[in-house]
């Protein structure tokens, strides 16, 4: 009876550790198939050093950082619209002219100052392309002769200063017929046999002369200068046979070339004035590019204010001709869009055209409140437009606002990114902008999935070489949603260990967002590993 008992016993016991086993495949079962829930076997990682950056990105509008809407001064009609769109503008540069019943200005006399305005601009144009003739540069290099000019001595403009000899070179002079002529052309390579020497050396045709010369027996030859690098041991008069070869064929001079004397280039000053530096003496060797000398440019300053003067002088008289009737531009810029036409009515209200500096473009973005502590003025940013897919742009944080805006919940604060160069970016545009908020290069980092919280710390999992697992407490720094650097804690080459688990909905063990350093970074709080 008692071994009946027992054997009831048993069987009670074996079922309900079948049940309890069900129960608990059962639950590892919805667990692992509940939506958003993903849990991966064990990884290892080796801990080792790499770079970390942490970036804000928003999208925003590129727009001019200055653009001026320009409004009608008077009740009237538009006379005359001076620009076009996409016109570039200078400040006070006329850009319509009104006319109310209590205009009184000549048209005729307006139109005369006009072109005496446009007149003073092209000759202020010239004075300024003077201004930066002031240095007198080599044109070639070699060895100056015939210098003559001093400290303080007064030139005028085209005065030959010195001579520049062309000693790293000889030119050979050489005959050949119509037909060779015709077919050679400047820069054709050049065979050059020294008859004295019996040395070969290479050239190349520098210049042409298409007059005829008589050869006798009734020929006619065409001379053709080549030009050798000389190593310093061939002299003028020397003698040498010339074979000039082109895609056309190979032409042999009809006589036997010369050496000349050393070609001689002038040095010409484009500007009058008096000479404040000289560099150079005769006998010099020079490189091309280099400053001969220089000139005083007091009276090219003295000219150039005084056009300047005469145009704001002009510009004065048409204001009082025409009674304020004439609206000139505030800005330098470009003309964005016209809003009139001719012989329109206008009062003071209307619109009559809008000017930018599209030099500077700007994109404004809104960044949440949780990233703006990140931003900081001067900050790098990263610019790219889907109407350039293969253009990248640049920029610089230049102002951001100190009050935030709130929707629905949720605070914004204004953000100014100064482009460095538009390209082509056109104002309106719809840009994405990143900017660079922090990084780091060479720092210790290992997966955010491997960091958990536990009891207030920071923790990961390490394992050493016989398979030992212990928690250790690390110190965090920057962090994105991948990765996390360590400051403390861990050193390059440890192994950690972790069960990586990803979630859209929800995620195991209860998490908590950390704030060290970039983004809404998940860490998982645990309690003690088993």
């Amino acid at each position: 009876m008692k071994n009946k008992k027992k054997v009831i016993a048993a069987i009670i016991v074996i079922v309900l550790v079948i049940a309890v086993a069900g129960i608990n495949s059962m639950r590892k079962s919805s667990l692992a198939n509940a939506p958003g829930m993903n849990f991966s076997s064990e990884t290892e990682y080796t801990v080792a050093r790499d770079d970390i950056s942490v970036s804000v990105s928003e999208s925003g509008n590129v727009n001019p950082t200055d653009k001026r809407i320009i409004k009608s001064e008077i009740n009237g009609t538009v006379e005359s619209i001076y620009v076009t769109e996409g016109d570039e503008v200078e400040k006070d540069q006329i850009l319509t002219s009104l006319k109310s019943e209590t205009s009184s200005g000549s048209q005729t006399e307006i139109n005369s100052i006009k072109l005496n305005i446009e007149k003073a601009k092209r000759e202020l144009n010239d004075l300024y392309n003077n201004q930066g003739e002031l240095n007198i540069y080599a044109p070639v290099s070699g060895v100056i002769s015939g210098l003559s000019i001093e400290k303080g001595n007064q030139i005028s403009a085209n005065y030959d200063i010195a001579g520049i000899k062309d000693t790293d070179n000889s030119y050979i002079e050489v005959y050949f017929t119509k037909e060779q002529f015709d077919n050679i052309s400047i820069s054709d390579n050049v065979s050059i046999f020294m008859t004295k020497y019996f040395s070969t050396e290479t050239g190349t045709v520098v210049e042409k002369d298409s007059t005829p010369v008589q050869m006798g027996g009734g020929t006619f030859g065409y001379l053709v200068t080549v030009k050798m690098s000389n190593p310093g041991g061939y002299s003028v008069g020397d003698l040498a046979q010339i074979t000039v070869s082109n895609a056309q064929g190979t032409y042999q001079g009809m006589n036997i070339g010369e050496i000349v004397n050393v070609k001689e280039e002038k040095v010409t000053s484009k500007v009058s004035g008096k000479i404040k530096t000289v560099n150079v003496e005769n006998g010099k060797y020079v490189n091309k590019g280099d400053v001969i000398a220089t000139i005083e440019g007091d009276d090219i300053s003295l000219q150039i204010a005084e056009k300047q003067n005469a145009i704001e002088k002009y510009n004065s008289q048409i204001e009082d001709l025409v009674e304020g009737d004439t609206i000139f531009s505030p800005m330098k810029g470009t003309i964005l869009k016209i809003d009139v036409s001719e012989e329109e009515v206008v009062d003071r209200t209307t619109a009559l055209m809008t000017v930018a500096d599209l030099d500077n473009m700007e994109v404004k973005i809104s960044v949440d409140e949780l990233d703006i502590n990140k931003i900081k003025l001067d900050q790098p940013a990263n610019i790219t437009c889907d109407v350039y897919p293969n253009e990248k742009f640049t920029g610089k944080v230049s102002k951001i606002s100190m009050e935030g805006t709130t929707q629905s919940g949720v605070t914004t604060y204004d953000v100014t990114i100064k482009l460095d160069d538009r390209k082509s970016l056109m104002s309106g545009m719809n840009v994405d902008v990143e900017i660079l908020a922090d990084s780091k290069e060479n720092v210790l980092t290992i997966p955010i999935d491997a960091v958990n919280r536990l009891n207030g710390d920071y923790v990961v999992t390490v394992k050493d070489a016989a398979g030992n697992k212990t928690d250790v407490k690390v110190e965090l720094g920057l962090a994105t949603k991948k990765k996390v650097e360590i400051l403390s804690g861990l050193n390059e080459g440890d192994v950690i260990v972790y069960r990586a688990s990803q979630s859209s909905d929800m995620m195991p063990g209860g998490m908590m967002m950390m704030p060290a350093g970039g983004g809404n970074t998940v860490i998982r709080q645990e309690g003690p590993r088993q």
